[in-house]
């Protein structure tokens, strides 16, 4: 791995772009805590985007500063199985769309929401400029998300559907 760094500022990293194939989801993001690795614990991550053949250094948190530009969704609706999520508004304008039935939380600059594990959230900016915010995660072991749209699962770097097979099926073999 590159150079053990205990510091950095933000204007050191350039923005990662993530796209959609048809363009509904779009962020650009910075991995604010991938980059510091001093004293890190070594041990597979969920994050597999920046290193998907390779064990990348797990932190107790992750901080990433993340911009949706306007009319864009950030990502599809999912929640974390264990992970803890804690969201700080700089800029824009957008909402945190949750589980069908409930409204959605106004994310403004100055605004801070707290996701727990199981509760289902993405963010839509609904402004004329990017909405800009932290995200600080716990970054827990064995962490899964569900994305309930798709019924998709994400665990270890893979994406998969999974399914039903008889209790016993593969046990005795």
């Amino acid at each position: 791995m590159a150079e053990e760094k205990a510091h950095l500022k933000e204007s050191e990293i350039g923005w990662e772009v993530e796209k959609s194939p048809k363009g509904r989801f779009e962020i650009r993001e910075k991995s604010l805590s991938m980059r510091l690795t001093a004293r890190a614990k070594e041990q597979p991550s969920f994050e597999w985007r920046e290193a998907p053949d390779a064990a990348v250094r797990r932190r107790p948190f992750e901080v990433d500063l993340v911009r949706v530009p306007p009319g864009k969704w950030a990502w599809p609706r999912h929640y974390h199985s264990v992970q803890w999520e804690y969201y700080i508004v700089l800029s824009g304008r957008g909402e945190m769309v949750q589980v069908e039935g409930h409204p959605s939380i106004p994310m403004e600059p100055g605004a801070h929401i707290l996701q727990p594990p199981g509760w289902i959230h993405t963010m839509a900016n609904t402004g004329e400029e990017d909405l800009v915010y932290y995200v600080i995660a716990n970054n827990p072991d064995d962490e899964h998300c569900y994305y309930p749209d798709s019924r998709k699962w994400a665990a270890a770097g893979a994406v998969y559907r999974p399914q039903e097979v008889d209790y016993w099926d593969g046990e005795e073999e």
